[in-house]
């Protein structure tokens, strides 16, 4: 395994689902310590500021065990010998952080560390590290619901409801039900370019009614948001997720198709912005002219 397979720290207190394994070995349990010994500043919703804020992680001394010696390791390594590795002790361990805005307001994370010894190829018992987020205070729907908000101008009620079920589901790891909610949103913003599109001349109706959902997608681009028309592969993802996935693959991916619906949303919010300056630019336009006339 490579460095990459484990989240950054801000990934992995603020987007990685509660109860998602992560197995770790070697030289990747350096990743592991910077994300329980993480000491920098991450943005993210404040539930009691009611407001986008800064927060800074109030974090441990690291053991000197734990103080990672890049130069060392190189030269051990280009000489035949073993990088030295951090004892990690399994068990709990707790991330604290404070809003900058407002240090009564806080976020706290909590990650297990497990070792199970398996059996290799050659049955020779091996270790298995895991790291897992078994807690978090805001919960991960608290932190993520506001967010949904902004986007009342450009979803129906309905549709805001769905969007905000959704991840309330994941963040009770419900991962099936969450895809049945972002499907639909989905599928709504899908059928309102359809109706759009029905009054073009060149429309036909019988050929998009036969078509299937990517196919739908090619025949309304003109009418979808860029990000859409350019990932249909997000809706195949979304059914199976609904048809074959278990929960915990569903919950693996929501955030990856939970950003994908915010892009899509944001840039409709972004068209709907440039729509409204456009239209009081002219009608200031208009006025200025008059009154140079008068």
């Amino acid at each position: 395994m490579s460095d990459n397979s484990i989240p950054t720290p801000i990934d992995f207190l603020l987007s990685v689902p509660l109860y998602t394994k992560t197995a770790f070995s070697g030289m990747e349990s350096w990743a592991v310590v910077e994300v329980l010994y993480y000491a920098g500043t991450y943005d993210s919703f404040c539930p009691k500021c009611q407001r986008d804020s800064t927060f800074q992680v109030v974090a441990p001394e690291r053991p000197p065990g734990f103080i990672r010696n890049l130069k060392r390791e190189v030269l051990l390594i280009q000489n035949g010998g073993s990088p030295e590795l951090p004892p990690l002790q399994p068990g709990v361990h707790a991330v604290h952080s404070k809003c900058t805005r407002q240090n009564a307001h806080t976020q706290d994370f909590l990650f297990f560390i497990d070792q199970t010894i398996t059996r290799g190829g050659e049955g020779n018992p091996q270790v298995l590290n895991t790291i897992e987020k078994i807690g978090q205070h805001p919960s991960y729907g608290d932190l993520h619901l506001s967010k949904v908000k902004k986007y009342a101008s450009v979803l129906t009620k309905p549709q805001l409801a769905e969007l905000s079920r959704a991840i309330g589901l994941a963040s009770h790891d419900v991962g099936v039900g969450s895809y049945v909610y972002l499907r639909r949103v989905f599928e709504a913003l899908v059928e309102e370019a359809h109706q759009a599109a029905r009054s073009d001349q060149s429309w036909d109706e019988q050929a998009y009614a036969r078509s299937r959902m990517s196919e739908k997608i090619s025949f309304l681009k003109g009418h979808l948001p860029t990000f859409l028309v350019e990932h249909p592969g997000m809706y195949s993802l979304m059914s199976k997720g609904v048809h074959e996935l278990s929960e915990e693959e569903c919950l693996k991916h929501f955030e990856t198709l939970r950003i994908g619906i915010e892009l899509i949303l944001d840039e409709k919010l972004e068209h709907k912005e440039r729509a409204r300056k456009v239209h009081e630019a002219k009608a200031a336009l208009q006025k200025a002219i008059g009154d140079a006339k008068a």
